[in-house]
């Protein structure tokens, strides 16, 4: 790319971002170039107010345009696409220290973006479903259990998915999420206790069957009963079978263990 055009696209970048600060380009018409720079920020705040309803709520739209202003103009963006700003925008407010701020703006934010994240995300592997489903909870112990093909866990110092605008005054307190998109392609948000949330820790990295998770979990719970972990395990993960939140390779692994 020859020099002369990097440096002529700089400046009309520059300009259209910090008009005060920057001057147009040479031979640039200023009524076509006003009208340029208008529809480009417009986009860059409707892209940006969609995706933050919550936040967008609880901020209000003045100090919310005040933030959404100050990423355009001082955020180094990776992506030309405007399906991509949501992310720049997560990024700046996750390097912003504002005292005028909640302190949880920016996981809420991150919160809301998850969202669009999975839904667009494409699946890169198949899924087998089993010929039927899993009639009870003992019956799940036999397979092997695997997270949905899109998901995300996510680990937050504030319970950001109760926030409204309504309700913007919360005390931190550690807060376990599974966000995941079902077969239907909605996006589907559950919270976890921290035991559960560890135990699907393990699902991300080991290939086993439901029973041998638990297992492993018990091992690692040394302070509960087994028994009590089994138990109380086989029916955290038979409820989140039911509500899609985790599938099967639809085959059935034999064990002599006994069952919980």
């Amino acid at each position: 790319m020859p020099a002369t055009f990097q440096t002529y696209q700089a400046a009309f970048t520059a300009h259209l971002r910090q008009p005060s600060i920057h001057a147009k380009p040479a031979g640039v018409d200023s009524k076509r170039i006003r009208v340029y720079r208008e529809i480009v920020f417009n986009n860059f705040v409707a892209s940006v107010s969609t995706c933050f309803p919550v936040l967008l709520g609880i901020l209000g739209k003045r100090h919310f345009g005040k933030l959404v202003r100050q990423c355009f103009f001082s955020q180094q963006f990776k992506s030309p696409l405007f399906q991509d700003i949501p992310g720049s925008f997560v990024d700046f407010l996750q390097s912003l220290n504002s005292p005028e701020l909640p302190d949880y703006t920016a996981q809420l934010a991150h919160y809301e973006w998850i969202e669009l994240v999975l839904s667009r995300q494409i699946e890169t592997e198949a899924v087998a479903l089993p010929a039927a489903l899993i009639a009870e909870a003992s019956a799940l112990l036999h397979y092997e259990v695997r997270l949905p093909a899109v998901y995300r866990l996510l680990k937050y110092d504030f319970a950001v998915h109760q926030l409204s605008r309504k309700r913007r005054a919360i005390t931190p307190e550690v807060t376990y999420l599974l966000v995941y998109r079902a077969p239907d392609f909605r996006i589907r948000f559950i919270q976890l206790n921290a035991v559960t949330f560890q135990l699907l820790q393990q699902l991300q990295t080991q290939t086993k069957t439901s029973e041998g998770h638990l297992q492993d979990l018990a091992k690692n719970l040394p302070h509960l009963a087994t028994e009590s972990v089994m138990r109380f395990g086989m029916q955290t993960l038979y409820a989140l079978y039911q509500q899609q939140a985790l599938r099967t390779d639809g085959s059935v692994t034999t064990s002599n263990q006994q069952s919980f």
